[in-house]
């Protein structure tokens, strides 16, 4: 079932488009990845599903209600992470939290607790004494105790260390589990490998694909040689040329493999399973030569 469907999306900031085409579902569940670079989209995208900016044309929803016009009723079941923290400087983390969960219905003082305990967070200290990681927790940690049926994250780990990024995705894996769904935008590829089974890839405005990470057909292999005759073989596909190395794509396995290099005749090659980071290259590589 989908919690966020958004279909056809668009934003226009005057002659700027924000977003010209976002079509893409998230299930129940499920931790969906977002990725793209800098001024793709993604961040216009969150905003209009949280409300917080008005959409062009499209829609998007969550759990069936309008992004725009049922905005105070998601905002109750949604949790919100921004990628920029910007909370009152002089409260304390304590007070911080407590107006937060004003905003959310039921009591979250023990979550909240036991996340500050998990995070290290100190809620004796006022936030702009914070450094930018600690800062972020708080974030988190307000997104994270009311028990949100929906998170959506922007950039949640950006400033946190290793050992913090690890919880938070054991925390949210442990709440997808009994039914909550994440969708994460990162700029971070092996996190979203890692912990996404699908992720929508966004530039300039409008989604390239929507990639299901868990589908074992067709395994793609990446090959990086050096030296080697300049026609290629089929089943190769070359993605990068640079520096002395050719790096090419391939959906060949076994004897087709070795036979491709054979007939390549490089002087030295490594073969590795396509990466997150891969997929990337190779699907921003094709717009830009396009």
């Amino acid at each position: 079932m989908a919690v966020i469907e958004i279909e056809h999306l668009k934003k226009l900031y005057g002659r700027h488009v924000g977003a010209r085409d976002v079509t893409f579902s998230v299930g129940e569940g499920e931790i969906f990845g977002f990725v793209g670079p800098n001024g793709a989209g993604k961040t216009t995208t969150i905003r209009i599903l949280m409300g917080f900016v008005l959409k062009s044309g499209g829609s998007a929803t969550i759990c069936g209600l309008d992004a725009e016009r049922d905005a105070r009723r998601i905002k109750s079941f949604t949790g919100y992470v921004p990628s920029d923290v910007r909370l009152y400087a002089n409260m304390r983390v304590g007070e911080l939290l407590r107006r937060n969960a004003d905003f959310y219905p039921g009591d979250c003082a023990s979550e909240a607790e036991r996340l500050c305990a998990l995070f290290e967070a100190d809620a004796l200290k006022r936030f702009r004494e914070l450094s930018s990681g600690n800062k972020k927790k708080v974030s988190i940690i307000c997104a994270l105790m009311p028990r949100p049926r929906v998170v959506i994250l922007d950039e949640p780990t950006k400033g946190l260390d290793p050992v913090m990024q690890k919880l938070l995705f054991e925390e949210l894996k442990r709440r997808t589990a009994e039914g909550a769904t994440v969708l994460l935008s990162s700029h971070n590829l092996a996190e979203v490998q890692e912990y996404c089974r699908r992720v929508a890839f966004i530039k300039d405005g409008a989604i390239l694909a929507v990639a299901d990470l868990a589908e074992s057909a067709e395994p793609k292999k990446v090959l990086s040689v050096s030296g080697g005759g300049a026609i290629l073989p089929e089943g190769l596909e070359l993605i990068r040329d640079g520096g002395g190395r050719r790096v090419f794509r391939s959906a060949l396995s076994g004897r087709a493999l070795i036979d491709a290099l054979r007939e390549l005749g490089p002087d030295d090659f490594t073969v590795e399973n396509e990466r997150m980071e891969d997929r990337f290259w190779h699907l921003y590589g094709q717009e830009e030569n396009k």
